[in-house]
């Protein structure tokens, strides 16, 4: 009996200071939320200042506080999104461009740019269902880039914001609401936009090139002269007949082309599953994609021949694409370029080829009836019937 005494007494202790450890522990962790408080509420004051240096120092303030906790984080996005859609929104009438402070320039202000950047750096798994709200606000010429993880706006709603002249590079945007934004001129490069919708949206002279917008819904949307791919050089090797070397910016697929002595690629878009119903590609750049299940025209049987709700691709560049199957009965092609295009049972009926140029197309199997072919090039056109 004796014996065990000093074991009990030991026994006591650890538990004595177990509850001593846990007691600091949860002081600490007490005093520690107490500071978080404190900061944030400083921070929010800071937010409200007629200084811009304050307003600075409160954003950069609640990014480090998300940084820091965890569970704060959804309240802190509310808050940035809130700052913006105050201090920075676009006129009721919608996503038309705002002027900055200094003038009409493409360059945003400070503090909305500082808000972006904390928006973009955040870590998405600390969310816990916060979307980021950025319905009608005027953030003309942000910069978001990564070159590492993407940039998290998965789910956000842009929905008539302006972000024309941007520059988006490699930022999710998955399944996000973008009705109407103004993206023209902006650079969405290597972007996900699966499943986003962009019904009705501005991209005209945008570059969507190595961005997937897989079943994206972009009805009615504006892609004048809008770039969906661009040319990727690699240099040859030195000492060796035109085989590769060191990637200019990545690996060379089989099968590049040669121009001015480099390798050349293309780093296009996936529309895989797009709808482009309604929408204005007039001038686009589509050269070489794969659109056999990009969606351009509604299924349903058209009433009157070049019907609106087909996608409208006057002068569109069109060279190399596969459009095999595609249903583009009462299309608007004039003046586009189809040079070695494969048109192959694709519905035609109705479409309009107006000095449009089909060198080297395939056209088998394609149906053709009341299709317009004024002043098209015709050259070395396969599948064509002889009375055309």
């Amino acid at each position: 009996m004796l014996a065990s005494l000093p074991g009990l007494a030991a026994l006591l202790a650890l538990l004595f200071t177990w509850m001593q450890v846990t007691q600091t522990n949860k002081e600490l962790g007490i005093s520690e939320q107490g500071q978080i408080t404190n900061r944030f509420n400083a921070a929010i004051n800071n937010l409200g200042s007629a200084s811009l240096d304050l307003r600075l120092g409160g954003i950069y303030a609640l990014e480090r506080i998300m940084q820091d906790s965890a569970r704060d984080q959804p309240t802190i996005i509310s808050v940035l999104s809130a700052y913006l859609r105050q201090h920075a929104s676009t006129p009721a009438e919608g996503a038309k461009r705002a002027p900055a402070e200094s003038g009409d320039t493409a360059t945003p202000r400070a503090d909305v740019q500082a808000v972006m950047t904390a928006l973009g750096h955040r870590r998405a798994d600390r969310d816990q269902g916060a979307i980021v709200d950025l319905d009608h606000t005027a953030l003309r010429g942000v910069q978001l880039t990564s070159e590492s993880s993407a940039i998290p706006l998965r789910r956000a709603n842009l929905s008539k914001a302006d972000l024309s002249d941007s520059t988006l590079s490699n930022v999710d945007l998955r399944n996000a609401s973008l009705v109407e934004v103004n993206l023209s001129g902006a650079e969405l490069t290597a972007s996900r936009l699966d499943n986003a919708y962009l019904t009705h949206a501005n991209l005209s002279n945008a570059d969507l090139s190595d961005s997937r917008l897989t079943d994206a819904d972009l009805s009615g949307a504006n892609l004048t002269s809008t770039s969906f791919c661009r040319e990727v050089f690699f240099q040859p090797a030195q000492g060796s007949r035109g085989a590769p070397a060191a990637p200019l910016g990545r690996s060379r697929p089989a099968g590049g082309a040669e121009r001015d002595g480099k390798a050349a690629d293309q780093d296009c878009a996936d529309l895989t599953g797009a709808d482009l119903t309604g929408a204005n590609l007039t001038d686009a750049s589509l050269f070489g994609m794969n659109l056999t299940e990009t969606i351009f025209c509604l299924e349903e049987d058209s009433t009157s021949p070049f019907s609106s709700d087909c996608a409208t691709m006057a002068g569109a560049v069109l060279r190399r694409s596969n459009l095999r199957g595609a249903h583009l009965p009462g299309a608007n092609l004039r003046g586009a370029d189809l040079t070695a295009a494969d048109l192959a049972g694709a519905d035609l009926s109705h479409a309009d080829f107006t000095k449009a140029d089909l060198t080297q197309a395939n056209l088998t199997g394609a149906k053709v009836t009341g299709t317009e072919f004024a002043g098209a090039k015709l050259t070395g056109v396969r599948g064509l019937p002889q009375s055309r």
